[in-house]
């Protein structure tokens, strides 16, 4: 049997002019692959759509997409629930929600009205059997659900494989292991908390391409069919879509056709001027641009970090000059975080100061030595008379004081 798994699609996902139909336009691309590639399954690892109430328009989109499916060649896969057949027309798709559709069990959310549409079968904590002459794969679901509770509902859900079948499970969360990052709130969920005996566990939510082998089975990210968050990652991977012989469970995957490249870079300064960071940005821009083989524009994220010559502040580099130079080519997303050499040092001096373990007016009166050290005060200056002054509030006598000297 052969699978397809696409990932993702984030229907509605922007209305800014040169991205508003590439989620649809992406999507479209995905389906028809599938299709070529004579899928006779379909599995969707939740975010559909970018909203949990999706605009008319992105509806209309919806049906435009799910038409491929209804108005391709009939499978001959046969999905059941609970032994009993289910109808439908042309390739078969089975799907779960991804946290952007999640919503309380009060409301529908929009994979239960293209269900009702006729569009896909949608599972959350169940499954169903697609069958096809003697072969039988079990396809479990677990939707999206906030990351603080996904392990504890996963434990509540404890799926449990099939006999005699070859057993998927779809989820739609964070895995520690694949975060960059160490927020330990980010993610509850970590490879050893996986359910065991699954064939084969697919992953959505995070937006780029990976697979694992472990204890047995394997856990598939297929990665977004779009880029909303233009992370690192993402640059280093093709969007694209998964196939799966499920009697070999060799995957193969397949890169969109005519996709938008994401450039991703970080460049980092030492006391540096304005002038010489928008050259580094400028000159940058030009080398992505030069690599650029899409017919679509780019896009280009750039993190400015380090640090900015004394007396200057982020304030002070502006980089409207060099992105404006740019409009049109590429779609920018350009972050600065810059600290000043004398943010740096003083915050240095503060960390050495608290090693010493002095008290706290000994920590002053040294931090004001060093300060005054800077300026046109002679070694004479009675700094212990006029940080007392100071501690007891007396302004007046602290000018005084000043002038005098």
């Amino acid at each position: 049997m052969k699978i397809a798994i696409i990932s993702d699609t984030h229907l509605g996902f922007s209305n800014k002019t040169e991205r508003k139909e590439e989620a649809l336009n992406n999507a479209l691309n995905a389906f028809a692959l599938a299709i070529e590639n004579n899928a006779e399954l379909i599995l969707l690892p939740g975010d559909i759509f970018d909203s949990k109430i999706p605009l008319i328009e992105t509806w209309f989109d919806s049906f435009e997409l799910f038409r491929l499916t209804k108005n391709a060649k009939k499978s001959e896969v046969r999905i059941l629930k609970e032994g009993k057949e289910l109808f439908f027309r042309g390739i078969p798709v089975i799907a779960i929600h991804g946290t952007h559709e999640l919503r309380s069990r009060d409301f529908k959310n929009p994979l239960e009205v293209l269900e009702s549409a006729g569009f896909i079968f949608y599972i959350h904590a169940n499954y169903l059997t697609a069958e096809k002459d003697n072969e039988k794969v079990a396809v479990h679901g677990m939707g999206g659900v906030p990351e603080k509770k996904a392990l504890d509902v996963l434990k509540l859900y404890n799926p449990n494989p099939i006999p005699l079948a070859k057993n998927f499970l779809l989820l739609h969360q964070s895995i520690k292991e694949f975060l960059p990052t160490q927020d330990e709130m980010a993610a509850t969920i970590s490879i050893s908390n996986l359910p065991k005996g699954f064939d084969l566990i697919i992953n959505g939510h995070l937006h780029w391409h990976a697979e694992k082998a472990f204890d047995g089975g394997k856990l598939l990210m297929p990665g977004s069919t779009i880029t909303t968050q233009m992370k690192k990652l993402e640059s280093e991977k093709q969007k694209g879509i998964v196939l799966i012989d499920s009697e070999s469970m060799n995957t193969f995957f397949i890169p969109l056709k005519n996709q938008r490249n994401l450039f991703y870079e970080k460049i980092s300064f030492i006391e540096a001027t304005p002038a010489q960071i928008l050259e580094r940005l400028e000159t940058k821009i030009d080398v992505f641009l030069a690599q650029n083989r899409a017919d679509l524009i780019p896009l280009i994220r750039i993190k400015l970090t380090g640090t900015l010559a004394k007396g200057l502040t982020q304030s002070d580099v502006d980089l409207n000059k060099v992105l404006s130079e740019f409009q049109g080519k590429a779609i920018f997303s350009v972050n600065k975080d810059f600290s000043s050499v004398e943010f740096k040092r003083r915050i240095q001096e503060l960390r050495d100061l608290h090693k010493t373990k002095k008290s706290v007016s000994a920590l002053g009166i040294e931090m004001l030595e060093k300060n005054l050290s800077e300026t046109s005060f002679d070694k004479n200056f009675d700094i212990q008379r006029f940080f007392e002054l100071l501690a007891d509030e007396d302004i007046d006598k602290s000018i005084e004081f000043l002038l005098e000297k």
